[in-house]
């Protein structure tokens, strides 16, 4: 045993390299430089995968990206990904001083820029990561199921809206301005009591309310009233049966997705946690060298 202080603070600096004031095993400018160098890698694969044509959908306007997003295309940027993670678990690893420590680092860098590109995507701005950073989001549900409810809201609107503008066309042409107006709300106050999302559309009183309203406001006879309001119940429940086979669909693209996105997470962050576990090994072997010439 050396009494020598410079010796002795030698052999210690050669058995941790890296040595870190916060934390002594792990190495946060290393993680958090790992994690810069995996985003930016990403990024350097996604702008090489669009420019050969990988892009198959709008990252900016498609909310439907569990569907629209090919597998073929899906593979490819998960590798992206992966490829990514592995580099960026290298650079964390190599300023770790223990294979331990290494396998830390990998597992920090894949949530620290797995949280990152959550944030990134909340903030709308997950595009700039890439197509398969969307399909994750659609997979856990982020924003798909408020799309789609808003695109079946705004058909329902659509359509019992073109019902009311219907009937509007059959006031005679000789009417007051004042006739239409009080057709088009005293139509649109019975088209919108039978097809209220609470009552149910098969109601004899709204029904024949509805017929009613026709027949005193656009003078319709009762025989092309009815024809028309039976028209509009049938458009009604044919839409609103594509609507629910939309929704089934949807349901199963985005667990579909959600499978796809799990196993794809837990295979990077393995190949986080092993790529910093090989540049950790590496590392200190080297250190272990170094130690050994010294002496």
């Amino acid at each position: 045993m050396t009494n020598d202080p410079a010796l002795t603070s030698s052999i210690e600096t050669s058995k941790n390299p890296y040595p870190c004031r916060f934390l002594p095993y792990l190495c946060w400018r290393a993680i958090i430089g790992g994690t810069v160098a995996a985003i930016g890698i990403h990024l350097l694969l996604t702008t090489l995968g669009v420019g050969v044509g990988l892009a198959t959908f709008s990252l900016t306007t498609d909310i439907n990206a569990g569907t629209h997003f090919s597998i073929g295309a899906a593979i490819i940027w998960t590798i992206c990904a992966w490829i990514a993670l592995w580099f960026g678990g290298v650079i964390a690893g190599r300023f770790s001083h223990s294979v331990h420590s290494g396998f830390v680092h990998g597992v920090l860098v894949w949530s620290l820029t797995l949280i990152i590109s959550f944030l990134l995507l909340s903030l709308g701005t997950g595009m700039i990561l890439g197509g398969a950073l969307k399909v994750v989001g659609t997979g856990l549900g982020i924003g798909a199921a408020s799309g789609a409810s808003q695109q079946g809201a705004q058909r329902m609107g659509d359509e019992l809206s073109s019902f009311v503008n219907e009937a509007v066309q059959s006031v005679p042409t000789n009417s007051t301005p004042k006739a239409s107006i009080r057709a088009k709300r005293e139509v649109g106050f019975a088209v919108a009591k039978l097809f209220a999302p609470g009552n149910d559309i098969n109601s004899p009183d709204n029904r024949m309310a509805a017929i009613r309203a026709l027949e005193q406001y656009t003078q319709m006879s009762e025989a092309d009233a009815t024809a028309t309001v039976d028209d509009w119940i049938a458009s009604y429940k044919n839409l609103k049966a594509e609507l629910a086979r939309l929704a089934d669909q949807a349901a199963h693209d985005i667990s579909c997705a959600a499978i796809w996105s799990f196993f794809a997470l837990l295979i990077g962050l393995l190949i986080t946690a092993l790529g910093g576990s090989c540049a950790a090994r590496r590392a200190v072997r080297h250190a272990e060298i170094e130690r050994l010439n010294a002496q």
